[in-house]
């Protein structure tokens, strides 16, 4: 008996659920990806994206999937592969001749000498501060073994992400007419890489000094290229983290990744000219928040529900206890302003095994979460 009336109540948690309308606190619902895509935003970049760093939903984009060539934003790749295949970040980077030599005269660097021994954490800040091409060059020899394995790696992650428009050649981005990303694969390229919070540290990291060395007596102090993340020129609230590149072939490329009130953004430019990539940038941030938010339906928008058992029979009413649902007050869907929040409904459902909350919008799944039911006597 005690087994039937737990599936009895299993049943009625999912039809309660399922027709339970979930309500934002000032309207609002999920977006609709179609009216979401392009808008009216004039952009001098040839390509560009806005995602929601959370979800991976795309709310801007023009020209997508077309292969550009990405320049110094292939450092976030080049980043994420050495944190994620080193043994310690104090590892030490021993530079070679080669390192150095196979590099563009008058290309970003910090001038490490041949046989100069850094950390690795060191050769990293000076990958995404500085933009040190013959760091990059250092750190693929001593994590891929050479410079064309440690590539073979970054194709192999690109492909692991879902990157359908994306072959490196180097680590550093200096032009190779056989490199290139598209604005889609950067977002979830970078999107990857914000989930690695030794890779956001350094990232939106101003300014950073590398000690002496065995080969330099000076100190070398690194400041963040991106005018953005240092607040010259350029300002946008929120704005934590990013990536600069240029080269004549690529013409200026930006990668940026912003949060405010719980909505973190990536935004990424590709073949725009100066200063048009900040400037597209700035465009494309406002208009994202200036038209979407935050959802957080076990926050203070979404109290626990108590599954009503007062329309079943008597036998079983007397005999049932009541059941509340919770879930992660963290987690949350980004939403459009302009539309409803009460016509998102949820559902309970099977996910890879585990139980799910599920949020639809108009019939289409726009999230699910872990949740807890708590059963009272």
């Amino acid at each position: 008996m005690k087994r039937i009336s737990t599936l009895l109540l299993a049943l009625i948690l999912v039809f309660q659920l399922a027709v339970m309308p979930v309500f934002a606190q000032s309207g609002g619902a999920i977006t609709d990806l179609h009216k979401a895509s392009g808008g009216d935003i004039s952009l001098e970049a040839k390509s560009a994206i806005l995602m929601d760093a959370g979800t991976g939903e795309i709310l801007y984009s023009k020209n997508i999937h077309s292969k550009r060539y990405p320049a110094s934003i292939t450092k976030i790749m080049t980043t994420l592969v050495a944190i994620e295949n080193c043994d310690s970040l104090y590892d030490t980077v021993t530079y070679s001749q080669h390192a150095i030599d196979s590099i563009e005269p008058g290309s970003s660097q910090i001038y490490i000498e041949p046989g100069e021994k850094l950390s690795l954490e060191e050769s990293l800040y000076a990958i995404m501060l500085e933009s040190a091409n013959e760091a990059c060059n250092g750190v693929a020899e001593h994590i891929g073994g050479s410079i064309e394995g440690f590539v073979d790696m970054m194709n192999k992650r690109a492909e692991e992400i879902g990157c359908k428009d994306t072959h490196f050649m180097n680590p550093n981005g200096l032009h190779n007419d056989k490199h290139y990303v598209s604005a889609y694969d950067m977002a979830i390229i970078t999107r990857t890489a914000l989930q690695n919070e030794t890779f956001r540290k350094i990232a939106s990291t101003v300014s950073y000094t590398i000690p002496v060395t065995n080969k330099c007596k000076q100190q070398r102090p690194l400041w963040n290229h991106h005018k953005m993340v240092k607040r010259t020129m350029y300002t946008f609230d929120g704005v934590e983290g990013g990536k600069t590149g240029f080269t004549m072939m690529a013409r200026n490329t930006l990668v940026t990744w912003c949060k405010r009130d719980g909505v973190e953004l990536i935004c990424v430019v590709l073949r725009s000219n100066n200063p048009g990539w900040y400037e597209d940038t700035y465009r494309l941030l406002s208009w994202g928040y200036n038209n979407y938010k935050a959802y957080a339906p076990f926050a203070q928008e979404f109290t626990p529900k108590t599954v009503d058992t007062s329309g079943l029979p008597v036998f079983l009413r007397d005999h049932t206890p009541s059941i509340s649902i919770s879930g992660d007050e963290n987690y949350s869907i980004l939403m459009n302003k302009n539309t409803k929040g009460s016509k998102v409904k949820t559902k309970v459902a099977i996910e890879d095994g585990k139980n799910k909350l599920e949020f639809y919008y108009k019939g289409d799944k726009i999230g699910s979460t872990k949740f807890k039911v708590t059963f009272h006597k």
